[in-house]
C-alpha cells in the first residue's frame, strides 16, 4: 500500500515521546499543580501522535478501509489535536496565580471553544462541513477543514503564550524567550505545511518537539518546587515587613492616644503607660501567652482614651467632685468603647476602657458587671489601674505608702478587686523591696 502522507518525522518522535512519558512516571511523583499539568499534556500529545500516524495509514488506505473507520480516526485525530492545544493552556495556568474570578471568566471562554471544536468534528458525518470521502474513499477537505484541524490546536496555543505573556512575572525568563522562539518557527512550519506541504505529517512531531523542549530547557521535578518555595518565602517576607510596620504604627499611634490623654490630666504623667506596663506582668504571672500579654498592654495605654471627651476642668478639679460631674467622669468609660470597638487589627481592645471601673462585687460603672461576668482584662487593668493611682499624686491625693497600697489591695481583695489578680499585684509589691514601681518623684 503506498502511502499518501509522509509520517517519518512522526514516528521517529514516537520512542522518544515513550521514553519521555516513562520518566515522567517515574520521577515526576510530586502531585504539584505544574507537574500534573505537564505529564497530562505530555500523555496526550503521545497518544496523538500515535493516531496521527495511524489516521495517515488508514486514510491511504481508501476503499479498503469502511468509511465509518475513516471517520473514526480522523476525527479522533483532529479531537486530540485541539485537546493538546487546550491542555497546553493549562500547563501555562499552572505557573498563575490567578483571582478566581477572572479564572472562571477564562474557564469559560476556553471550554466554550473546545466543546465547539469537538461539537463540530463528532457533528461532522452528517454534515460534511469538515471532510467527506467519495465513493472510492479518497479524503476530501471541505470549508471547515482548516479552521477546525488547524484553527483551533492553534488558537489554543496561542491563548497560552498570551496568558503566558500577560503573567510574564511568574515565569523564567527563558520560558519567555523560548516561547516567542516557538511561536515564530511553530507558526512559519504550519504555514509551509499549509501552502506547500499538506501531505507531511508535523503537527505532533512540533508538539512533541515542544513538549521535549519544555522538559530539558525548563521543567525538572524539583524545580517548580523550587519556584514555588522561593516565591511563598518572598510572599511571607513581604507580609512579615508589612505587619511589622502595621505592629510599629499601631504602637506609634496607640501611644499618641494615650500621650494626649494623660497631657489633660496635669496631676499625672505616664498614668497609661504604667498600668500597661502593670497589666502585662500580672498577666505573664497569670500566665499569659506573649500574644495575650501584647493585647492588655495595648488595652492599659488606651484604657482612658474616654477622657478625651471630658472637660479638663473637672478632670483636673481638685476636691470632690460633684454628683453631675462625677456622671461626666463616669462616660469616658462608654466613650472609650465606642471609640476602640471600630479598631479591627487587635479584637476586644474595647474591653479594657469600657469595663476597667467594673467592681468584683457587682458595684461598679458603667453596667454594673459582678465577678466573673467581667472581662478577665478589665479586671487586671482594674488592679492596675488602681494601684497606678495609689501610688502617684493626683488632684484628690498623695502618693500613698507601699504597706498602705498592699494593706488596701488586700482589704478590697473580694470586693472592689479579684481575689486571684490583687493576690498578683500583692506578690510583685512583695518583690519590689525598693518601691521602684510608682510614678517618678
Amino acid at each position: 500500500m503506498h502511502l499518501d502522507y509522509n509520517i517519518f518525522l512522526e514516528v521517529a518522535v514516537i520512542p522518544l515521546d515513550i521514553i519521555l512519558c516513562t520518566f515522567l512516571v517515574i520521577r515526576y511523583t510530586n502531585p504539584s499543580p505544574v507537574n500534573i499539568a505537564f505529564r497530562r499534556l505530555a500523555f496526550v500529545v503521545l497518544f496523538a501522535d500515535i493516531i496521527d500516524v495511524l489516521t495517515a495509514i488508514v486514510t491511504s488506505a481508501r476503499g479498503m478501509v469502511p468509511n465509518s473507520v475513516h471517520y473514526f480516526f480522523n476525527i479522533t485525530d483532529s479531537i486530540l489535536a485541539g485537546i493538546s492545544g487546550f491542555l497546553f493552556i493549562y500547563y501555562v495556568y499552572a505557573y498563575i496565580d490567578m483571582e478566581k474570578k477572572d479564572r472562571t471568566k477564562r474557564d469559560i471562554i476556553n471550554y466554550f471553544l473546545l466543546f465547539l471544536d469537538i461539537t463540530l468534528l463528532l457533528t461532522n458525518p452528517l454534515t460534511g462541513w469538515v471532510f467527506t470521502y467519495d465513493e472510492a474513499g479518497n479524503y476530501i477537505h471541505n470549508f471547515l477543514f482548516v479552521p477546525v484541524a488547524y484553527g483551533f490546536p492553534i488558537l489554543f496555543f496561542f491563548i497560552g503564550s498570551f496568558y503566558m505573556l500577560l503573567h510574564s512575572k511568574d515565569y523564567k525568563k527563558s520560558h519567555i524567550r523560548l516561547l516567542v522562539f516557538s511561536i515564530i518557527i511553530i507558526a512559519l512550519l504550519f504555514f509551509l505545511q499549509m501552502l506547500f506541504f499538506d501531505n507531511v505529517l508535523i503537527t505532533f512531531f512540533t508538539a512533541s518537539m515542544g513538549v521535549l523542549v519544555i522538559f530539558l530547557s525548563l521543567e525538572t521535578p524539583d524545580y517548580v518546587e523550587l519556584v514555588r518555595a522561593m516565591t511563598e518565602l518572598n510572599e511571607t517576607k513581604e507580609r512579615e515587613v508589612a505587619a511589622r510596620a502595621k505592629v510599629r504604627l499601631s504602637k506609634e499611634v496607640m501611644m499618641a492616644l494615650s500621650k494626649a490623654v494623660d497631657a489633660k490630666d496635669h496631676y499625672t504623667n505616664g498614668h497609661s503607660e504604667r498600668v500597661a506596663e502593670y497589666a502585662r506582668e500580672i498577666t505573664r504571672r497569670l500566665g499569659g501567652s506573649e500574644e495575650d500579654q501584647d493585647v492588655i498592654y495595648a488595652m492599659g495605654l488606651l484604657h482612658d482614651v474616654g477622657k478625651i471627651g471630658v472637660q479638663e476642668s473637672i478632670i483636673n478639679k481638685r476636691g470632690k467632685l460633684s454628683d453631675e460631674e462625677f456622671a461626666e467622669i463616669k462616660k469616658h468609660t462608654v466613650v472609650g468603647w465606642n471609640i476602640l470597638k471600630t479598631i479591627t487589627e487587635i479584637p476586644g481592645l474595647s474591653t479594657g476602657a469600657r469595663w476597667h471601673h467594673e467592681r468584683y462585687d457587682g458595684k461598679g460603672y458603667p453596667d454594673g458587671l459582678e465577678g466573673e461576668k467581667i472581662p478577665r482584662e478589665a479586671r487586671i487593668i482594674c488592679v492596675a489601674d488602681c494601684y497606678d493611682a495609689m501610688t502617684s499624686k493626683r488632684s484628690y491625693s498623695s502618693p500613698k505608702l507601699q504597706e498602705e497600697v498592699k494593706a488596701e489591695l488586700m482589704r478590697c481583695s473580694g470586693t472592689q478587686f479579684d481575689p486571684d489578680i490583687a493576690k498578683v499585684m500583692i506578690d510583685i509589691i512583695d518583690e519590689d523591696y525598693d518601691y521602684i514601681l510608682r510614678e517618678a518623684l
